[in-house]
């Protein structure tokens, strides 16, 4: 094992794993395969749609644990040649991809087998689009949680602190993120009408942004509260609500542009394209690491990608089938960023109340383990007692000593029991 595959998982690490030139086609298949896919559903085809983005899903789910295997390895990763040019490369590159399209095409013919117009289970296939659709909900749930995990990971927490029984004072926090909501609101909104040259201003996206961040203040003052008792958690608890609400804000300011009539159906594109990566990325993180520099036995960098272009499938697979049912992009969109917002916003208590106990709990522990008296001597009550018994245990096997080895006269008469009385000589009978 080289130096750097024993260097723990980080997002830098994981990321420069998932941009390997050694398996970047497999991106592009993902990419070219999502669209193809996504046309043919729009053909009113959405079952052969859904087969196809179950089927290569499902083949890099089985292909990931694999990777690891050498001979399977040497089939899915390019090896760099320094001499090759990138046009003269490209037919080697590509190579890699031959093992997946093959299982990918073979699941897809066996999903249609079990699951087509003459298949076994051909009313449960009927509802496969359907289900993966559904599975929409899922991935936008799982994007606010990936998040809220990896921010919070991401935080530490200072090793020393002092108590506050009344609480540190939460307007600092406050003003800071209500300051951090402003410049994300401006940047975004501002930022894209400078950028497409079109609109007007609008106070709109301001009073929403900060009817949502009221809504958030309101929901987890009680943690907030609690938090504040520690100067340790009130840093944490400072720290993840700056992340949490900047994300929060973010997609709010979607829902909005989504809605607005007048937004530009190509941004929204490239944003949610953006997002998706981000969501993949989030969820490949989550997968192959509990934390900076834990790895994960089943999930590891070098099979990250391979279970990231997995999810990516699965995710585009959700997507194209709503909105191929939906036959409206945008209310699907709005959906699903309300669902990561309502995500985000429980977790903004869940997982801030629990990492406070935590931290709250080990520092009992630590307190504890400070203010623990050892002692190197035993008492003085303790010592004068020890001796006192330890004279009268000796004065005890003393006497019994001496008592066990006195003389016996074997033939001195034994005293009767009268011996040592006195009889008078004259006895008086009474009548």
């Amino acid at each position: 094992m080289n130096m750097e595959e024993s260097q723990p998982l980080t997002k830098m690490t994981l990321l420069k794993s998932l941009l390997s030139p050694t398996t970047f086609p497999h991106l592009i298949l993902l990419a070219i395969a999502s669209i193809m896919f996504f046309v043919v559903a729009r053909m009113d085809a959405q079952a052969w749609a859904a087969y196809g983005f179950i089927g290569f899903s499902l083949t890099y789910v089985c292909l990931a644990p694999l990777s690891t295997n050498e001979r399977i390895a040497s089939l899915l990763r390019y090896t760099v040649d320094s001499d090759q040019t990138v046009s003269k490369s490209l037919p080697a590159r590509f190579k890699i991809l031959i093992l997946p399209l093959v299982v990918g095409l073979t699941f897809v013919l066996f999903i249609n087998l079990i699951f087509g117009e003459n298949g076994i289970l051909q009313q449960v296939g009927s509802f496969l689009p359907t289900l993966l659709g559904g599975l929409f909900v899922v991935w936008a749930m799982a994007q606010g949680r990936f998040f809220g995990h990896a921010s919070m990971n991401g935080i530490t927490a200072p090793e020393q602190g002092e108590i506050n029984s009344d609480g540190f004072s939460p307007i600092p926090s406050l003003m800071m993120t209500s300051a951090l909501v402003v410049v994300m609101t401006f940047a975004v909104t501002e930022g894209l009408r400078f950028i497409l040259n079109q609109g007007s201003f609008s106070v709109w996206p301001y009073l929403f942004s900060f009817a949502v961040y009221g809504l958030c203040i309101y929901l987890t003052w009680g943690q907030r509260k609690e938090a504040s008792r520690h100067s340790t958690t009130h840093a944490v608890a400072r720290k993840w609500f700056w992340a949490t609400q900047l994300f929060i804000t973010w997609h709010v300011l979607s829902i909005f542009r989504s809605i607005d009539s007048a937004s530009n159906d190509t941004m929204i594109f490239i944003e949610e394209l953006f997002l998706m990566i981000v969501t993949v990325f989030l969820a490949i993180w989550a997968l192959t690491s509990k934390g900076e520099g834990s790895n994960s036995a089943f999930f590891t960098r070098d099979n990250a990608l391979f279970w990231g272009v997995a999810f990516g499938y699965a995710y585009a697979g959700s997507v194209a089938m709503i909105t191929s049912v939906m036959d409206n992009v945008r209310t699907v969109l709005i959906a699903g960023h309300i669902l990561v917002v309502v995500t985000v916003m429980y977790l903004q208590r869940s997982m801030l109340e629990g990492r406070v106990h935590r931290i709250n709990n080990d520092r009992g522990i630590v307190q504890s383990v400070i203010h623990l008296e050892v002692h190197d001597t035993p008492p003085e009550e303790v010592t004068e007692t020890t001796e006192s018994v330890e004279i009268d245990i000796n004065t005890i096997e003393q006497e019994a000593t001496e008592s066990i080895g006195d003389p016996v006269d074997w033939n001195q008469t034994p005293e009767a029991l009268g011996d040592s009385t006195n009889w008078d000589d004259e006895i008086e009978l009474l009548d």
